[in-house]
């Protein structure tokens, strides 16, 4: 068994890589607010009254982010393994070694990552805290801890996390019939389990909750509670994904007209049909855009227009943007070899480089613009609730949140072309051939 785990691994490295890459980043975010919290135990006072305020959102805003990114990211990486379990039960392993050889490779790549993001966080919180507190006086010299007690508990809280968004892939890799995983290049997209159905019932009970208790509370109290809406309502987004997700690829992309080149209509299918790829793609960039846009909506209409400072949203925001962008951006790396065989088969139909390039660019359109159509009604809502709430006019946000936009298409599309660039170079018939 574990010749077979280790093996997978060394096969398939570039999948198992870009996975370890987004459990590392979840532990420095994860690192941070740890660091936030045994700091304030041991500076106390008023000091300590203000790290434990500021890391209780910075708590909320990390931990959705990491449900989501972690969530999306190892079911993706279970999907672009289901030829090889399905080799698995065609050469004799059974359901239940099938879904514990996942859960533990899944677990391996949880610690490697929690491991490595903790030890690349110590070096990095000393000059972040200086950063972010430059302003606080009573902040400003105060020396972060972080001791190994605080790095296993991330360590835990990353590979439970990961286990968890994991379960139901590992489920799914274990259920479903050999032959038809090796017919189908992705296996088909399921409906809602149970736990994505509780999840998001109950992220839409603590968002009613928040909207009824913002009518009459300070304008203070009423921005934090409005700067929870973005995050909570990305997290609904991505548990009730399923439902929607692949409806809403096909009917907005659907409304471009059909006089358009044949590279758009590649790109409308190849999005639609990669379920899995394209939910851990779009999800982190809802969360990217909600936080950054809900942020600024919730802090200028609470505050009448007044500006953050760069140290504030660096230390709320920085960790969760960190982990949304590079999830999503990574996706793509994870998928090379599915991105392999497409272009070779792109090739053999009469493609050329500019086919494949447009098809691809394309792709990263669909997935920004999936996002915003998404994500950019909640920001306004940030802003229409705040405004209703505290009878003030609303601000939006609008401009910090098309920053992340542009700064995600330049992304996306860098981590879409550049694969595909790599795959012209080589042997068509020799891509066509491998799994």
């Amino acid at each position: 068994m574990i010749r077979l785990i280790l093996g997978d691994l060394i096969d398939n490295l570039r999948i198992w890589l870009g996975a370890a890459l987004i459990a590392a980043v979840a532990a420095v975010v994860g690192a941070i607010v740890a660091s936030d919290i045994q700091t304030a135990t041991q500076v106390g006072g008023t000091a300590g009254l203000a790290l434990y305020g500021i890391s209780g959102t910075v708590i909320l805003f990390s931990a959705v982010t990491s449900v989501v990114v972690l969530g999306s990211i190892t079911n993706l990486t279970v999907a672009l393994h289901q030829r090889s379990y399905a080799l698995w039960q065609l050469v004799g392993l059974g359901p239940q070694q099938v879904r514990r050889v996942v859960k533990a490779q899944l677990a391996l790549m949880a610690l490697i990552g929690g491991a490595a993001g903790c030890a690349a966080a110590v070096p990095l919180l000393r000059p972040l805290f200086a950063f972010c507190f430059a302003d606080v006086p009573q902040l400003r010299d105060i020396t972060p801890a972080f001791s190994p007690v605080a790095a296993g508990a991330v360590i835990a809280y990353v590979l439970v996390t990961v286990l968890l968004g994991g379960s139901r892939g590992a489920r799914r890799a274990a259920q479903t019939p050999a032959i038809q995983a090796l017919r189908e290049p992705e296996a088909p997209t399921k409906g809602m389990s149970t736990t994505r159905w509780l999840t998001g019932a109950a992220l839409f009970l603590i968002l009613i909750g928040i909207v009824v208790s913002l009518p009459g509370a300070e304008p203070e109290k009423a921005a934090t509670s409005l700067m929870l809406i973005g995050p909570l309502t990305a997290g609904l987004l991505s548990a009730l994904s399923p439902v929607f997700m692949v409806a809403l690829l096909r009917t907005w992309t659907a409304v471009v007209p059909l006089s358009l080149p044949g590279w758009w209509h590649l790109a409308r299918q190849a999005t639609a049909h990669h379920a899995s790829q394209s939910s851990a793609v779009i999800t982190p960039l809802v969360m990217a855009v909600s936080l950054v846009g809900g942020l600024y909506a919730s802090q200028g209409t609470a505050s009448g227009g007044d500006t953050l400072s760069t140290g504030g949203v660096v230390l709320l925001l920085g960790g969760p943007l960190l982990l949304s962008l590079t999830g999503a951006t990574v996706t793509l790396f994870m998928a090379g070899r599915q991105r392999d065989r497409e272009v070779a088969l792109l090739l053999v139909s009469g493609g050329t480089t500019a086919t494949v390039v447009a098809a691809v660019v394309s792709e990263a359109v669909i997935y920004v613009t999936t996002a915003v159509l998404l994500a950019v009604p909640t920001v306004l809502a940030t802003g229409l609730i705040g405004a209703w709430a505290l009878d003030v006019p609303p601000v939006f946000g609008l401009g910090a949140a098309a920053t992340v936009v542009v700064a995600s298409l330049v992304l996306i599309a860098t981590a879409a072309v550049v694969p595909a660039l790599l795959a012209l170079r080589k042997n068509t018939v020799r891509m066509l051939a491998a799994e």
